[in-house]
C-alpha cells in the first residue's frame, strides 16, 4: 500500500506526464469539426502511430465513466469493434461528462502510449474531448 506521501508525489508525476503529453500536441484546428472522419475504435488502435497529435471522432456507447481523476473526466466508449483489450477507448475531459449507456459522438485528441506508473499504462488516450448525441 502506498503511503500518503509516495500517493501525493504519484500523483504529481502522472499529472505532470499528463500535461507534458498534451502540450506537445499538434495544434488542431475545432471551427469546422466536419472535417473530421468518424472513425471506428479498431481503426484507431490500428492506426495509433499516425493518428498521434489528430483529433478523431468515435461514435458509440459509454460503458464507464470516472471523474476527477488527474483533474479529468475519463469516459469509456465502446463501438462493438476490436479485440479485448482494443474494444473501448477512453476520453477525457476537463469540464464534460456524460452518463453510463448514453449513445454519443466524442471527439479528441489521439495520445499514445502512456504510462503513468504503478501500472497505469495505456496504449491510447483521448484528450480534450467533446460529446454530442
Amino acid at each position: 500500500m502506498l503511503s500518503r506521501n509516495n500517493f501525493a508525489l504519484a500523483l504529481v508525476v502522472s499529472t505532470l506526464i499528463a500535461m507534458t503529453s498534451i502540450c506537445q500536441a499538434e495544434p488542431i484546428s475545432t471551427t469546422n469539426t466536419n472535417s473530421v472522419e468518424t472513425m471506428t475504435i479498431a481503426e484507431i488502435f490500428a492506426n495509433k502511430d499516425t493518428l498521434k497529435g489528430k483529433m478523431v471522432r468515435v461514435k458509440g456507447k459509454v460503458v464507464k465513466v470516472s471523474h476527477n481523476i488527474m483533474k479529468l473526466n475519463w469516459i469509456h466508449i465502446t463501438d462493438g469493434t476490436g479485440e479485448n483489450g482494443t474494444d473501448k477507448i477512453i476520453f477525457r475531459s476537463k469540464t464534460e461528462s456524460v452518463p453510463v449507456d448514453t449513445e454519443v459522438v466524442a471527439e479528441g485528441i489521439v495520445d499514445t502510449d502512456l504510462d503513468f506508473g504503478y501500472g497505469y499504462t495505456y496504449s491510447i488516450l483521448i484528450d480534450d474531448s467533446t460529446f454530442t448525441k
